[in-house]
């Protein structure tokens, strides 16, 4: 059985011969893994596959440009700053901030457009990642984006006061989705196994908007999405931070197998009570805690720690992985503690 079969066996919820696994970190931590491992390359998917993971994580080419931008995080005029080693965003003004009128929205002149993309997945990368599972990432984000777009407490008051303008926003992000991921896939004919679709709805207390907000203004689009990956033949994923439980039977019902990382940190997202409501019906990913077990524990206690979540997660409908990338604070023996036990299984 190779990567690419175990994990579409375990989204299936079929037998499988170990619980599959992936790697995420951060530009900073993927360094010092590849020097640790002697690699030549550093980027995450060159040490996700070093480490033996069972799928990669792979995005568009953003082609740079003097006119062309894309989402930084929801905003395309952020600057970075190093702060302490840690890389933030700092926002002078939000593009949108201003905006009052439908039209201010539909007439900005600076959305992100998809032809600012290469599509083709570079053969090298083919190379690396044969036998293992593609997934097509951050290819749905709605709701974040227009948090950078607009602000976080203003795209809140347009879903309660201005609805026509958070619906402008939130279209004109979900159109660049659909398009962006459609040329993707049409790009990549049967290489792409999954494509991520989720968004940061959610914070470690739960929901960031009421559930009967998200279904008005984000679950269409994300429909939208499902249909299109449908379409294609590949799985959807719904990927995001916080406790978002409250719309796992949402997922079900749109015809979403998969859910994660499922932040085992944040309200109402115990594993053991997930697996026993919804892991029959839905394929898990995540639950490997890299906000406080693999940052602040010894290797033995993490090494405990990721044995306890593969034996709750699986056997099968569950993909083992940190509930986010692993950070500069995480020691590297920490991260290769994690890894000892996925590949020992």
């Amino acid at each position: 059985m190779d990567s690419r079969e175990r994990v579409l066996r375990a989204i299936r919820h079929e037998p499988v011969d170990r619980v599959p696994y992936y790697y995420m970190g951060t530009k900073p931590i993927n360094r010092a893994v590849a020097q640790r491992l002697g690699l030549g390359a550093d980027d995450e998917v060159t040490v996700g596959m070093a480490l033996g993971g069972d799928l990669a994580y792979l995005r568009p080419i953003f082609i740079p440009g003097p006119d062309r931008r894309e989402f930084q995080y929801g905003d395309v005029h952020a600057k970075v700053q190093q702060t302490k080693g840690h890389e933030s965003v700092v926002v002078a003004k939000r593009p949108l901030e201003d905006a009052r009128t439908v039209a201010d929205v539909l007439d900005y002149p600076l959305w992100p457009h998809p032809d600012n993309y290469e599509y083709r997945i570079p053969q090298a990368t083919l190379d690396l990642c044969r036998g293992r599972a593609l997934v097509g990432y951050d290819m749905g984000i709605i709701f974040l984006y227009a948090m950078g777009m607009r602000g976080m407490e203003q795209i809140c008051v347009d879903m309660a006061s201005a609805p026509e303008i958070a619906r402008a926003v939130f279209g004109k992000i979900a159109d660049y989705n659909w398009e962006r991921t459609r040329r993707y896939l049409e790009a990549n004919p049967g290489l792409l196994d999954i494509i991520g679709i989720g968004d940061d709805v959610a914070g470690q207390a739960g929901m960031l908007m009421s559930p009967r907000m998200w279904r008005t203004f984000i679950r269409p689009h994300v429909q939208r999405m499902v249909d299109l990956c449908r379409d294609f033949g590949v799985t959807p994923y719904y990927h995001g931070c916080g406790g978002f439980r409250a719309l796992y039977n949402d997922f079900i019902e749109m015809g979403i197998p998969n859910t994660g990382r499922l932040q085992t940190e944040a309200k109402g997202n115990n594993l053991a009570e997930i697996k026993a409501e919804y892991g029959a019906r839905l394929c898990l990913w995540g639950a490997i805690d890299g906000q406080h077990a693999c940052v602040e524990g010894t290797p033995a206690q993490v090494q405990a720690h990721v044995r306890q979540v593969l034996a709750t997660g699986g056997p099968t409908g569950f993909i083992a992985g940190p509930t986010h990338s692993f950070t500069e604070d995480t020691p590297i023996e920490n991260i290769m503690a994690v890894f000892e036990v996925l590949k020992q299984q």
